[in-house]
């Protein structure tokens, strides 16, 4: 029988211990089937890290002596100047010391430096080509193992070490419609934003979402221009006569215009049944609220004078701490919000907010509408939770395995500690629906979440305007043929940036005003198209498939759908 995770916190290290587990046996596993030699690589390594070494000793010698020698052609050439600016009017001694100085000087620079430099040079050069041979060697040798890495290892790991959570082989229009008719998710949420990446599964039977996307938003930059005014007076002075004085003086302006502004942001969304008519906002706490502290103190006191006041529907928790941490002022429904959390919850969400130790403390807001959740955590926006298989590749066996073990077990503790706010209430995870719209018997289409998501990740200069001068919205629609594949088409919506020219008055000291010209860009919008061809692949996901299976699977995929053609999440694409 599964175990519910009742106490995230505390059961973390477990989980912690259980994950490094998998993940030290994955990479072994990926190892033994690539027939990666460790030893052979350190080996290799090794010599490499010596020649680079050897390099960087013979660029320094080098740069010493070309140092010098550059020094005794300026010192020759100090000598040659001085014998040409003197002559023999002084006598014959400084000439000709100068002149034996300056052919001292170039006898040893060609008969003793020059061939040094020259040396080093070569030996410079036959390092260089070395350690390039020596990398190309290690990287043919990791190639086998670089080629096992796909898109869903992590997400495999993850189910091995929580099996409640079940990962989707991708977004699918099933997932989708199951969010938006048994939960409620609003589509007008994506009307303005395209999917950067996206994951959706199961936890507990219930359906989530972590996706980042990306927004436009209007804000405003500042532009600056200045004018130089000169002019003239005739003044007198005290003895009667007139003089001219010329004055100048530089007039500065500034103006503000309307700037494209773009913002990544990362979500979990999460169905749930539980409380179906609550709803509340839970934001970060910008003080440090310790217990006791005048902040403590403040917020709790203002959560009190809000509570006795008969016009709010609000009803203070016995737990004071879990009210000042977990502040839900705009709650609309007293009884379900405490059905929610249980005394267990509270505690469990004050250690969360509380926890530096395993967790990240309080960086999460928690917004609640109805049966979806929607949490939004700091510590999971800059992270590569897409797990691109290209951020583990490495010539460097032993970097190569410091690597996959340190980004896989950072994104578990992220990904885990953005789930704790859900997991630590226990009614979430007792209740699992018993239907669902996603349906095994219907066919896997992938949702234009993914197909944004594809898009971005070919890139937005695929299909931006020529004339865009800004990141671009991209947004999908598609067309399915009868072989199966499906022809994406991508609208990318962007801005072209027109200079202007906006004269501001300003006051000069000759009390004259003068129009300062201030060059300014307007924003104006451009919409570039593309499209590219793709084909999802229905089989069920197999996690016990051997890796060299797995990968001469994709790669069959791969020749099947044409050149320049990438497998990525179960879906292969390739641009038209």
């Amino acid at each position: 029988m599964i175990e519910d995770i009742l106490s995230p916190v505390e059961q973390f290290p477990t989980y912690k211990e259980k994950f490094r587990e998998v993940a030290e046996k994955t990479f072994e596993e990926l190892t033994s089937a690539a027939g990666i030699d460790p030893e052979a690589n350190r080996i290799l390594c090794r010599e490499i890290q010596d020649l680079k070494s050897n390099n960087a000793k013979t660029t320094t010698t080098l740069r010493w002596w070309t140092i010098l020698c550059v020094f005794m052609y300026v010192v020759a050439a100090v000598c040659i100047i001085i014998c040409i600016s003197k002559g023999f009017q002084n006598g014959l001694v400084v000439p000709i010391l100068c002149i034996l100085g300056a052919i001292a000087m170039l006898v040893l620079l060609f008969w003793k430096i020059h061939p040094i430099i020259k040396k080093y040079k070569l030996i410079k050069n036959e390092l260089e080509t070395q350690i390039k041979n020596k990398e190309q060697e290690a990287w043919d040798m990791m190639a086998p193992l670089n080629q096992l890495y796909d898109w869903d290892i992590f997400n495999r790991m993850m189910t091995q070490t929580v099996p409640r959570l079940e990962f989707d082989p991708y977004f699918t229009n099933q997932r989708l419609a199951d969010l938006i008719n048994s939960y409620g998710w609003d589509e007008n949420f994506n009307k303005e934003r395209s999917v950067m990446f996206s994951h959706s599964g199961l936890i507990n039977g219930n359906p989530f979402v972590i996706a980042r996307t990306r927004k436009m938003e209007w804000g405003t930059k500042e532009y600056k221009g200045e004018l130089t005014v000169k002019w003239t007076t005739v003044e007198t002075d005290s003895d009667g006569k007139k003089q001219t004085r010329h004055h100048s003086e530089t007039l500065r302006a500034s103006i503000h215009k309307p700037y494209p502004e773009y913002f990544e942001k990362t979500r979990l969304i999460y169905g749930n049944t539980a409380a179906p008519d609550l709803n509340f906002t839970r934001d970060i706490n910008d003080d440090k609220l310790e217990v006791g502290s005048r902040a403590y103190k403040r917020k709790l006191k203002d959560i009190e004078k809000f509570s006795r006041d008969l016009q709010n529907d609000f009803a203070m928790a016995t737990n004071e701490e879990f009210e000042v941490l977990f502040t839900t002022t705009d709650r609309n429904n007293n009884q379900q919000f405490f059905l929610l959390f249980t005394p267990l919850a509270q505690e469990n969400m004050i250690n969360i907010i509380r926890d530096k130790e395993h967790g990240y403390g309080d960086d999460f807001q928690f917004m609640k509408h109805r049966k979806l959740n929607t949490l939004t955590a700091e510590h999971m926006q800059n992270l590569p939770l897409d797990m691109n298989p290209r951020i583990f590749w490495n010539n460097n066996y032993d970097e190569a395995k410091l690597v996959f073990l340190k980004t896989t077990c950072e994104n578990f503790r992220a990904i885990y500690f953005g789930f704790a706010p859900l997991l630590s209430i226990p009614m979430y995870q007792q209740i699992r629906p018993t239907s669902a719209i996603y349906g095994t018997d219907m066919p896997r289409q992938s949702s234009y979440w993914e197909h944004e998501a594809i898009a971005n990740f070919w890139g937005e200069d695929k299909f931006a305007d020529a004339s865009c001068a800004t990141p671009c919205i991209l947004k999908t629609s598609e067309s399915r043929k009868n072989d199966g594949t499906v022809e994406v088409q991508v609208r990318a919506y962007g801005y072209r940036a027109e200079p202007r020219v906006e004269y501001v008055s300003k006051y000069c000291s000759n009390g004259k005003y003068y129009d300062v010209p201030v060059e300014w860009d307007e924003y104006i919008p451009v919409m570039g198209t593309g499209s590219f061809d793709m084909q999802e692949d229905t089989t069920d996901e197999r996690p016990n498939l051997d890796p060299v299976t797995r990968m001469q699977e994709t790669n069959q995929k791969l020749n099947a759908f044409g050149e320049n053609s990438i497998f990525r999440r179960h879906i292969t694409s390739r641009m038209k």
